[in-house]
């Protein structure tokens, strides 16, 4: 009885465990990162403690110099850190070798980077299907999902086209496309719309969102921008190397959805779930209609007497 006991929180403690676990894809303790400069020694990360849940948007918003680029390389595995350690998925990815890094990354990681970084060479499909090269993918097979990648961020029309023949925007499309082809774990993005335009930053920002939502990736976004930061669940301020702000926040794409969503059902008569529909107004009861007023004559200001009066009244005396 009492073995069965024992085995039973145990087997409760694991399950609560995994699943600690899973609710948290990125992971670091205690990281730190310093450069050497001549005889001084630069710190850029000075003890960070994160964890970034699974499907979860988060951003790191910070100015020039902060330090968030320097973090974002040490999530990716980009870098080797000082000191601490990077978690992703419960691997310590700062453990590991070059070769096996290369391969988590082939794997489980995908990246949207600020300048595009697409091969000048080849076309949309080729660039967005060069990822699953890697991975062994046949090339009927990723050409069919490069092709499926491509509508979905609508360059229906541009597969053929090299990155000259395409516009900042277009080719980051591609770049995003490429980063979500090989349905990744979490995807990394550095500053993605630094070069782009207002209404390209929206329509890029919610394909980001779109893909999140609908497979569950984890992205993590690296900005200096805070309307770009309004699209996250969660925004992390790093200054000179610390996190001084951890933040959730209600994603800009959501509640455009949500509004949509309300607007749309209103259209159909149909109620949102949870909301009310507004109270109809009593009916007005009509005023009862009022007597007439009685006609009031005239009266002419400058002699005090009614016109009409008078000129009525001389016919009676011109009879007298």
């Amino acid at each position: 009885m009492y073995i069965h006991i024992v085995l039973d929180r145990l087997f409760a403690w694991t399950e609560w465990t995994v699943g600690k676990k899973l609710a948290s894809i990125i992971k670091t303790v205690d990281l730190r990162k310093a450069y050497r400069v001549g005889p001084e020694v630069v710190v850029a990360l000075d003890c960070i403690n994160l964890e970034i849940a699974e499907g979860q948007v988060c951003c790191i918003l910070g100015t020039s110099g902060s330090g968030k680029s320097t973090l974002l390389n040490q999530l990716a595995g980009l870098e080797k850190p000082t000191r601490g350690n990077v978690y992703i998925l419960g691997k310590n990815i700062s453990k590991m070798t070059e070769k096996q890094l290369a391969h988590f990354r082939q794997k489980s990681i995908g990246f949207v980077f600020q300048s595009y970084n697409l091969l000048p060479g080849m076309s949309a499909i080729e660039n967005v299907a060069m990822p699953l090269t890697f991975r062994g993918v046949s090339k009927r097979k990723r050409t069919a999902i490069a092709k499926e990648m491509l509508k979905a961020v609508g360059l229906e029309s541009r597969m053929k086209h090299t990155p000259a023949e395409m516009s900042g925007g277009q080719q980051q499309r591609v770049g995003i496309a490429r980063a979500f082809a090989a349905r990744p774990k979490v995807v990394f993005a550095d500053e993605p719309t630094g070069n782009l335009d207002t209404k390209t930053t929206r329509e890029i920002m919610e394909l980001f969102l779109n893909f999140s939502r609908k497979q569950n990736i984890t992205i993590v976004l690296v900005t200096h921008d805070r309307s770009l930061a309004n699209y996250a669940d969660r925004i992390v301020t790093i200054v000179d190397g610390a996190v001084i702000g951890d933040t959730p926040n209600k994603s800009l794409f959501d509640v455009e959805k949500e509004e949509e969503a309300k607007r749309a059902a209103w259209e159909n008569d149909q109620l949102p779930p949870g909301d009310d529909p507004p109270p109809e107004a009593p009916p007005q009861e009509s005023p009862p209609e009022e007597a007439a007023p009685p006609d009031v004559p005239e009266v002419d200001t400058a002699f005090g007497e009614a016109p009409a009066q008078e000129t009525e009244n001389k016919p009676a005396l011109e009879e007298k």
